[in-house]
C-alpha cells in the first residue's frame, strides 16, 4: 500500500464531520446535487446498516482497512429508513434513492453492497469482501441427498431470490409425480424456523445466515447440510462509492485484496460466523 499513500493523503475524497446520519429523505431531485466531491482531511467515512447481521464485522472491516491505509476511519450508523431489516439476510435496506442521498450527504462508502449488472451509473463497487452461496439442508441426519426426501415434505427457500427462482425450475423439470412442493418464506430465520418445528423437511438458505444462526457450527446445531441439486449462484458483497470516485474505490479494492492475501479477512469471516469461508475467488 505504501505506493500510494502520500497520493492518499492529497486526493482521498471524504465526507462531512458527522456521525450521525440524517433521516432519509423519500424523494429529492438528483439535480439538487453537484458532483463536487468532499474533503475531510486524512479520514473516510464508512455507513453500515447497524441492524443487520453483519454490523459487527462491517464496522470491524472498516477499521481494518482504514488501518491499511493508515487513515481514520468514521463509522455511521445509517438510519433504517422505511424499509425493514430482514433478519438473517444480506439486503440493504434502503431504496436506490436512498443510498443516492446517503452517498451524496453522509457517507464516503457503503458497506454491503451486492455487486449487479443492475447496479445504478451513479455507484462504483470495489472489489467483493465477501463471496457467498446457498446451502440445502434438512433436520434429518439419514438425508443423502434431496432424492432421499419424501415427496409429501416440503423444500423451504426465500421468496424473490435467485435461488428460489432455481429450486423452483429444478423441481419443474422433475415427472409431475416426483415433484415436491415449495414453501417460499420471507426470510432466512422463518425458513430455519419451519425446518425446526418440522413444517418443512429441507431448505435452500444462504450460507451465512445458517452458520450466523448457529454460531459458526451448523452440525452440531443438527442441521445435514446436502448437496444443492442445481448450480448456485454466489453473492458477492463489496463497498459501494459515488461513481466519480474512482480513487477511493480503487485503494479500498487494494486494500480489501491485502486483507485477502495475508489471510486477516478469513479470520474474521469465522470469527464472526459468517461461514468456514466466503472469500472472493
Amino acid at each position: 500500500m505504501n505506493k500510494f499513500l502520500v497520493s492518499l493523503v492529497m486526493g482521498l475524497v471524504l465526507t462531512s464531520t458527522a456521525v450521525q446520519a440524517q433521516p432519509l429523505i423519500d424523494v429529492v431531485p438528483r439535480d439538487l446535487y453537484s458532483d463536487q466531491l468532499r474533503q475531510n482531511g486524512n479520514s473516510i467515512t464508512f455507513c453500515y446498516n447497524p441492524d443487520g447481521m453483519m454490523a459487527e464485522f462491517e464496522q470491524e472491516l472498516a477499521e481494518t482497512i482504514s488501518s491499511v491505509l493508515l487513515v481514520e476511519p468514521v463509522l455511521v450508523a445509517t438510519p433504517n429508513g422505511r424499509m425493514p431489516t430482514n433478519p438473517l439476510d444480506y439486503r440493504l435496506p434502503y431504496l436506490p434513492d436512498a443510498i443516492f442521498i446517503l452517498l451524496a450527504e453522509d457517507c464516503d462508502v457503503m458497506m454491503g453492497y451486492v455487486l449487479s449488472r443492475s447496479a445504478p451509473s451513479w455507484v462504483l463497487i470495489t472489489r467483493p469482501y465477501l463471496s457467498t452461496g446457498n446451502l440445502l439442508i434438512s433436520r434429518n441426519p439419514d438425508l443423502k441427498s434431496i432424492e432421499d426426501l419424501p415427496l409429501d415434505q416440503r423444500i423451504g427457500s426465500r421468496s424473490l431470490s435467485v435461488s428460489d427462482n432455481r429450486l423452483q425450475s429444478f423441481i419443474a423439470a422433475r415427472p409431475a409425480d416426483k415433484r415436491w412442493k415449495r414453501a417460499t418464506l420471507y426470510h432466512n430465520e422463518r425458513i430455519l424456523e419451519q425446518l425446526n418445528s418440522g413444517e418443512i423437511g429441507a431448505a435452500v438458505i444462504w450460507e451465512p445466515a445458517l452458520y450466523f444462526a448457529t454460531d459458526g457450527d451448523p452440525a452440531a446445531a443438527g442441521y445435514n447440510i446436502l448437496p444443492l441439486p442445481f448450480v448456485d449462484r454466489r453473492t458477492d458483497i463489496g463497498m459501494a462509492t459515488r461513481s466519480n470516485n474512482t480513487y477511493l474505490n480503487s485503494i479500498l479494492g487494494e486494500a480489501i485484496g491485502e486483507l485477502i492475501s495475508d489471510g486477516t479477512l478469513d479470520a474474521m469471516i469465522q470469527r464472526y460466523n459468517l461461514g468456514p469461508t466466503s472469500l472472493p475467488q
